[in-house]
């Protein structure tokens, strides 16, 4: 068995893995920073798995003619060819879980910033004044109603903490859970509409994909309050980024705070970098324990299948359990452990 891990920023947390040791009894293993696709299309010819925080194009997955699965050293995927993925019968898995609560405090911390004008207030002493600033926007968030678009690993995080540090009142859209899921957080499942309507606070969580892209419009930006705060940690293009823009100029909303953007880096032209009611930072989400962690949860999977065990948070199932390689590469694993053992 052969495993590809493509490092980036992650390569310190893998050279440091004691599971990184523990795979290499099981699998050939390669590390590498390189980021041209064809060259790594060159290097994914022959290998089984490669475990990446780096996209990973139709140009990497047509070469890699024995890839079985791609696991990711992150929660979202989107950056993965996943029409070319199904086609050639390759799973993908990734870290869900592993950075929740990294997100959700970065998600409090954006909150309290916004509506204490904490970032502008730093700004201003540090430029030698002293004074309150937009202190009329200033709100407590205590006793405020929280709306959770998308309750899943890192939104019902966002749910308990708060519940049960802020006392909020917890509204949820998420077309796949159900009732009793919201239940759990003393939270209630309404629709997007009556979600931007009702809540002073907006917080986003869901994946980035066709469903979801530019989820958060105009028509829905207009709907929140005047006093609203509104967080995105999830991926940019789920929020048209212009229309919040807009909405944010014109001051029809309280601020936001922004860990993620259309496009990465933020361009320096970029009007939001000079709006004084949003608080920006450079999705930094996942904290560097936390990202020590998602590292550690990807080598627990990429063990278990080097292991010939089913893999954890499978994302593509019609490719797992219906895939002629995946069947094939299982039965012949089976055989070069037992052979081995």
């Amino acid at each position: 068995m052969k495993v590809l891990f493509i490092g980036g920023r992650w390569v310190r947390h893998l050279e440091q893995s004691e599971k990184l040791k523990e795979l290499k009894k099981y699998a050939e293993i390669e590390i590498t920073a390189e980021t041209d696709q064809e060259a790594l299309a060159e290097k994914a010819k022959d290998v089984d798995v490669i475990s990446t925080g780096a996209p990973v194009t139709a140009t990497i997955i047509e070469a890699a003619e024995k890839l079985i699965l791609i696991q990711t050293t992150t929660v979202g995927y989107n950056r993965i060819d996943l029409a070319s993925v199904i086609e050639n019968g390759i799973t993908i898995c990734n870290v869900a879980e592993a950075n929740a609560n990294s997100v959700a405090e970065l998600v409090f911390g954006l909150i309290i910033s916004v509506a204490r004008r904490i970032s502008a207030h730093d700004h201003h002493m540090k430029s030698g004044n002293w004074g309150r600033v937009d202190y009329e926007r200033q709100v407590q968030i205590r006793h405020k109603t929280l709306g959770i678009v998308g309750l899943g690993a890192i939104g019902s995080r966002v749910a308990q903490i708060g519940k049960n540090a802020f006392d909020m009142e917890i509204l949820a859209c998420d077309p796949y859970i159900i009732h009793e899921r919201a239940d759990q957080f003393g939270g209630k499942l309404v629709d997007l509409h009556t979600l931007m309507t009702e809540s002073d606070v907006v917080t986003v969580h869901v994946p980035l994909n066709e469903e979801t892209k530019q989820m958060i419009d105009m028509e829905e930006l207009k709907l929140l309050k005047p006093s609203a705060i509104f967080i995105n940690t999830s991926r940019g293009p789920v929020v048209n980024e212009e229309a919040l823009i807009t909405i944010l100029k014109e001051k029809r909303i309280s601020g936001a705070g922004l860990d993620v953007f259309e496009n990465e880096p933020l361009p320096k032209d970029s009007p939001l970098r000079a709006l004084d009611n949003v608080v920006l930072v450079p999705h930094i989400g996942s904290a560097f324990d936390a990202s020590k962690r998602m590292v550690e949860v990807a080598m627990e999977n990429v063990l278990r299948v080097a292991k010939g065990l089913e893999p954890f948070r499978i994302k593509t199932p019609e490719t797992y359990y219906t895939s002629p390689r995946w069947k094939k590469w299982l039965s012949s694993r089976a055989k070069e452990l037992s052979a081995h053992s």
